[in-house]
């Protein structure tokens, strides 16, 4: 022990028993102690205990306007911020129209460590005050541990329009095809399924409604309605569709067709084609449109056995689009040809 360092411990020595100073002095110089062993008060440093702790999230559950015959779900988690292992020995839950996911007590969760499960509500009856607890009972010192639930209910409302609610085409050339867009859209709160898709009127056609085809809450569905007159006069028809829940949408469809002019000069567009290398094709069918893409209406009641087609009912200052198609000797029909389009001189 250094001079300071011993000194130090003096003064230490005769702080705190002024009677024994000189005892002390002895004993220490006889045996050379290096340090001030045996001087320092006696405390008991206790460890730290180590608990468990729940905790859940969230602490509280709303399901808010569920659709009666409808199901709505939301995940809970539950974890342990404690330090010691977490020993679950019940998961329960009371209340009508709700429902626990798959989770089975007992179960253990080691420190930081969490798990998560679903609860569900599918009420049968609109209310708005369906109540329940989730009750979980474990080893920590707060269990049990409730989480409350609650929700509202709402009765299911199929719904659903047509826009524009009728149609009316300008007046076009027999022959000519026009073609508008309609919206389905589903108003209500549960999906739609289209069950049938019906058009009269011999003019009219649609494409793109096909039964079978849900709408989803709040979506819609964009389809054709297209008109294409054989005959000069006024044409009318009407679409009608048909849901899965029984309900039933009707729109009126009209249009005029006149009379082609006759030209000063007549028009028309020749139209060659090179042979399929299959040696069954029976003949070819040729179909024209106003618009690319379609859609397409045929012309020839027959097969045409050539590899060429005069068309002579075009317009002046019309613009026509042509696909032409092979059928085999079995009456199989091929696809769409590329497209061919031809604009008419006017006049």
């Amino acid at each position: 022990m250094t001079r300071l360092q011993f000194s130090q411990c003096l003064k230490t020595i005769r702080a705190r028993h002024h009677s024994l100073i000189g005892l002390f002095f002895i004993a220490l110089a006889a045996f050379s102690l290096s340090g001030c062993v045996g001087l320092a008060d006696n405390k008991t440093t206790n460890s730290p205990t180590t608990t468990p702790q729940l905790v859940v999230t969230p602490n509280a559950i709303t399901f808010q306007n569920v659709v009666v015959g409808q199901k709505n779900t939301q995940t809970i988690q539950i974890s342990n911020a404690g330090t010691a292992e977490l020993d679950i020995s019940a998961i329960a839950l009371t209340g009508t129209g709700f429902s626990l996911g798959s989770i089975a007590a007992p179960l253990q969760l080691a420190p930081n460590a969490s798990k998560s499960f679903t609860v569900s509500f599918a009420p049968t009856t609109a209310t708005t005050s369906a109540q329940a607890t989730i009750s979980i009972a474990s080893n920590d010192s707060n269990s049990p541990v409730t989480v409350p639930v609650s929700g509202t209910s709402i009765k299911s409302s199929a719904s659903w329009q047509l826009t524009p609610t009728g149609i009316t085409f300008a007046s076009i050339a027999v022959q000519g095809t026009e073609s508008q867009s309609v919206n389905l859209s589903n108003t209500g709160n549960v999906p739609i399924t289209i069950n049938a898709a019906q058009i009269n009127g011999a003019a009219f056609s649609m494409s793109g409604a096909t039964p079978g085809t849900t709408i989803s809450v709040g979506q819609q569905l964009t389809f054709q309605v297209t008109f294409h007159p054989v005959a000069a006069g006024n044409n009318s028809g009407s679409l009608t569709l048909t849901s899965s829940t029984g309900t039933t949408l009707t729109m009126n469809l009209s249009g005029v067709a006149t009379s082609p002019s006759t030209p000063s000069t007549p028009h028309s567009v020749t139209l060659i084609w090179n042979a399929p290398s299959s040696t069954s094709i029976a003949g070819y069918r040729i179909y024209r449109g106003t618009t690319t893409g379609g859609p397409y209406v045929g012309l020839n009641s027959s097969l045409d056995t050539s590899t060429s087609y005069v068309d002579s009912s075009v317009v002046s200052g019309g613009k026509y689009f042509y696909v032409a198609t092979s059928v085999d000797t079995s009456g199989n029909e091929s696809t769409y040809s590329n497209e061919a389009s031809a604009t008419i001189p006017n006049p």
